[in-house]
Formats: C-alpha cells, sequence, structure tokens
C-alpha cells in the first residue's frame, strides 16, 4: 500500500510545484502583458496586429525587455489599475500647449488630469519652466520642441502622491512633439524622417528608465492622416496614405526602442498601442458584405507589413519601400 500511495504522492507534489510556479509567474506579469492579452481577447479579429519581441538582458538589468505591438485603446491603459504602467509616453504639440486641438492623443491624458486641479497646476508649472528654457525657435522647427526630437518627463504629481487615490494615469510622463498646436505637420515628410522620429523615442525611454520605471506604455504616433471621408472616391488613396504613414511611424519607434535598449536599467516591459478604432476605419467593412473578404485580406497584409517595421526596428533595420514590394517611397525613402 505505501508502494501504492508513492505515485500518488508525487503528483500531488508535483501539481503544487506548478500551480506554484504559475502563481509566480502571474505574479511576476507586467500591467502591460496583462493589457495585450485581454486586448486580444476583447477583439479576436485584431489578433494579427499583435506581436511580443524580446530585447536581450543587459550587464545591469538581468531580464529581457519585454516589447508588446497590439491594438487597442490608450484609454484602457490609464482608466484600468491593472492595466496601468509606470509611465507612458503621449504626443504634444511644439509649444506645449495643452488645450490645443493637436494631437488629439494628447487629450486622453489632459481629460484625466485636469479632473484633479492641484496635479493640472503642478503641471502646468513644469512646462512652463521647459518653455523658458527651450532654444529660440526657427522657420524649419517652430518650436520651442522640435517635432520627433523634443520631449520632456513630468510626474504627476511632483512627490509621487496619489492624490487621495483617484489618480486615472501614470505617474510619470514623457510628452514629445508630434504636431504644431493647430495640426498639420504630418504633411511635412521631413519631420518624421525614422531617424529623427528614434531620437525622441529613445530620449523619453532613457530619461523614464533613468527615474527607474519598469513599464512603458505609447501609442502610435505622429501618423495623422487628412481627414478620410468614405463616400470619397479617393478613399483607397487616402487610406494607402495612412497605411504608410503608421508603418513609418512605427519604424521609427521601434528603432528609438532599439537605441535605447542596451543601455536599459530598470526598464521590463514597454506597449506600443495601435489604436483599434483607427484599423477598424480603415478595414472594417459591413459582415456578409461583398467586400469583406478583401478588406479582411487588406487588413492582415497590412497588419503584416507593421509587424515587419517593429521587428525591423527592433533588430535596428529602418523600413524602406523595398520592405514592402516597393510601395509607400514617398514616405518612407526621403
Amino acid at each position: 500500500m505505501p508502494a501504492a500511495r508513492a505515485p500518488r504522492a508525487f503528483a500531488f507534489t508535483l501539481a503544487i510545484g506548478l500551480s506554484t510556479l504559475a502563481a509566480a509567474t502571474f505574479a511576476q506579469q507586467g500591467p502591460l502583458a496583462a493589457m495585450f492579452a485581454d486586448e486580444q481577447r476583447r477583439d479576436a479579429a485584431l489578433a494579427p496586429s499583435f506581436a511580443t519581441v524580446d530585447q536581450p538582458a543587459t550587464a545591469i538589468a538581468a531580464s529581457p525587455l519585454k516589447v508588446y505591438l497590439g491594438a487597442g485603446d490608450l484609454e484602457r491603459a490609464f482608466d484600468r489599475a491593472e492595466f496601468r504602467p509606470d509611465a507612458a509616453i503621449v504626443p504634444t504639440n511644439t509649444e506645449l500647449l495643452l488645450m490645443a486641438a493637436a494631437p488629439a492623443t494628447q487629450r486622453v491624458l489632459i481629460q484625466r488630469v485636469e479632473k484633479q486641479p492641484d496635479v493640472m497646476r503642478d503641471l502646468d508649472e513644469q512646462l512652463a519652466a521647459r518653455r523658458k528654457a527651450s532654444a529660440a525657435a526657427s522657420s524649419a522647427d517652430p518650436g520651442p520642441l522640435r517635432i520627433g526630437v523634443d520631449s520632456i518627463v513630468v510626474q504627476l504629481p511632483r512627490g509621487g502622491s496619489d492624490a487621495a487615490g483617484q489618480r486615472a494615469f501614470p505617474k510619470t510622463v514623457c510628452l514629445v512633439a508630434t504636431d504644431f498646436p493647430k495640426g498639420g505637420a504630418v504633411e511635412r515628410r521631413a519631420l518624421f524622417a525614422q531617424d529623427r522620429v528614434r531620437k525622441g523615442i529613445a530620449a523619453c525611454l532613457e530619461a523614464l528608465d533613468a527615474a527607474g520605471v519598469t513599464s512603458v506604455v505609447l501609442p502610435q504616433m505622429g501618423a495623422a492622416s487628412s481627414t478620410v471621408q468614405q463616400n470619397d472616391p479617393r478613399f483607397e488613396g487616402q487610406r494607402v496614405l495612412r497605411e504608410c504613414r503608421l508603418i513609418n511611424a512605427t519604424a521609427g519607434i521601434a528603432l528609438g526602442i532599439h537605441d535605447f535598449a542596451p543601455k536599459r536599467r530598470s526598464l521590463r516591459e514597454i506597449g506600443l498601442i495601435q489604436w483599434d478604432q483607427e484599423i477598424n476605419g480603415m478595414f472594417k467593412v459591413p459582415a456578409g458584405s461583398r467586400a469583406e473578404r478583401t478588406a479582411q485580406a487588406a487588413y492582415r497584409a497590412y497588419a503584416d507589413q507593421i509587424k515587419g517595421a517593429f521587428q525591423n526596428g527592433l533588430a535596428g533595420q529602418k523600413t524602406t519601400s523595398s520592405d514592402l514590394g516597393g510601395t509607400c517611397a514617398a514616405i518612407l525613402n526621403p
């Protein structure tokens, strides 16, 4: 009888060991890993837009850096405590005007911060100091911030208090310039060269890493296109233009992550969010329509191109039109 019980005892011990390991793994899972897993379950149709790439450990950071690409909404990373990272990289404009129309993504942050007047005041003071310290604007780079290059790290608020538990935003934010206050910067191709955007992203990541953060989320930025009307006969051409701009933005961001990664100390995960509503606006058609199969094929091809630009950038390689079969030359080959 004792001999017969031995296998059962071993199996029970093994089960406990495995469950303990699973629990430890879950406990170690960062907020962005949890968010991107949840986003995939939330809309399975967007599964082609997801990818994960590990960047190697460094002499100081023993574990690899997890870099996530996915589709979702930046608001969920702010509003859900279990998904909220230590920090975010958020687009702003060259004048650091928080109430300006552009870039629209900035409003995701400001709408939440302004609900806490003390934190909003503190943010305004930090930005005012940055404006005073900025170089004079030029015709090529109307300032005080240069698009794609300049940024500022702010604490929300300084001192790190949790504002009575009402915070719905990360404690640390790097604001990087991606537009003019009234918009239109994306039409100036030179401002969105991959080698330029990578500088701003790398600088943000280095500053956030130095502040000790472990997780950073950022939206696909600097890629807004002209207003697209689905009843416009040029809609297909406008969609392709937007695809090229989004691929270019993704490539520049990934290059910035690559440049930063060897210097990493504390950062353990980075999440790049493609706005799900933008993807659906580009490719979604009524279910069962004659165009559904064509739209799905176009979306899968685009998702593969985005992932290719993402992977190229993380490997330190720029994405050119030759990577896309000769398309997007005007955007990708300055």
